[in-house]
């Protein structure tokens, strides 16, 4: 791949918290095979760690010898302000999302470029759908995005499209963000067959015990409800593009989330639990449960264990928080 002294993908990394693994992510970003030291740049954007994550942002940006990392510092405003801060200041063809505390093989983005070409608005590694031409943004978010491809790690995306359609995250969210950019993405592509799937294995993901989903329950949390409500919203005017199963699968999505949010306060010894927001939380999981059951076919399709637990919650919340906890609390 010559250099023609442009860049030609930039790396965006939000970056809080994460002094553990922050350098090991950013040096596989940084160790790619076949691209010239001008073809790449790495934005890596602090947003507000009191870790000593800056600094080390600071370390990895003054040993660069070729000078690809910039590092922008802002106050803490979360993970969707941190990648828009980062688009913004992307001057590659492609962009490229990554989390701080996964890595990637050093083959990462020489594969998707592969795979890129002039009509192409994103190369997606993923096992979630299978195709060998390129697809439309409708098929897309039916077949790929609707089945648990809802992040934006793992894609090169064409920066191009993403100023042209206007295309940010939605900095009111703390939970779902991605799910949304990546409708309004496939949404902006509609019929046209600008996106390309291929097999994952190059992007290595953590799962983090300190994710926004895996720490005691707060407030945001609901963004999980909210993001699949909303999802719902952007596909209805579009109904005729989908098939009905793909509204099976928001509604079971809705369901599952909700059951989640519930489960979160159940883990929570009830004399702990603020009961404001236990109200609130039961309240709308409540209500997105029964929005979603009004979808033909979405009980139907759910596994034995989430009927089951479908039919409980619809009981007597009380009652299902209430097993929950003892169940969570046998398991320890």
């Amino acid at each position: 791949m010559e250099s023609k002294g442009e860049i030609l993908v930039s790396i965006i990394i939000p970056v809080y918290q994460a002094k553990d693994t922050l350098r090991r992510c950013v040096l596989s970003c940084l160790n790619q095979k076949y691209l010239n030291p001008g073809e790449l740049e790495v934005i890596l954007v602090d947003d507000g760690s009191t870790d000593g994550s800056g600094d080390i942002c600071e370390q990895l940006r003054s040993t660069d010898p070729n000078e690809r990392i910039k590092v922008i510092h802002t106050e803490n405003h979360g993970v969707s302000h941190a990648r828009n801060t980062g688009l913004e200041t992307a001057s590659g063809r492609f962009v490229a999302f990554v989390d701080a505390d996964d890595e990637v093989r050093d083959e990462y983005i020489e594969n998707l470029m592969k795979y890129a070409d002039e009509s192409t608005s994103v190369v997606d590694e993923t096992d979630s759908f299978s195709a060998t031409q390129k697809i439309s943004g409708f098929q897309y978010i039916e077949n790929s995005v609707l089945n648990r491809n809802t992040h934006v790690w793992g894609k090169l995306f064409d920066r191009k499209t993403l100023i042209k359609d206007h295309l940010s995250f939605r900095e009111d969210l703390a939970i779902g963000e991605d799910l949304l950019f990546m409708i309004d993405f496939a949404l902006s592509q509609g019929d046209r067959h600008t996106i390309r799937c291929i097999p994952s294995g190059n992007y290595i993901y953590t799962d983090n015990e300190q994710g926004a989903m895996n720490r005691q329950f707060r407030p945001s949390y609901l963004d999980q409800i909210r993001c699949w409500r909303w999802a719902e919203e952007k596909l209805r005017p579009h109904r005729s593009r989908f098939s009905d199963d793909a509204f099976v699968s928001v509604a079971d999505s809705q369901i599952m989330t909700a059951l989640l949010v519930a489960g979160k306060i159940a883990v929570i010894d009830k004399d702990k639990r603020n009961a404001v927001l236990t109200d609130l939380a039961t309240t709308e999981v409540t209500r997105q449960i029964k929005h979603a059951l009004k979808t033909d076919g979405a009980f139907v399709s759910l596994s034995i264990g989430y009927k089951i637990k479908v039919i409980l919650y619809s009981l007597s919340p009380a009652l299902y928080l209430k097993l929950y906890h003892r169940h969570k609390e046998g398991r320890q």
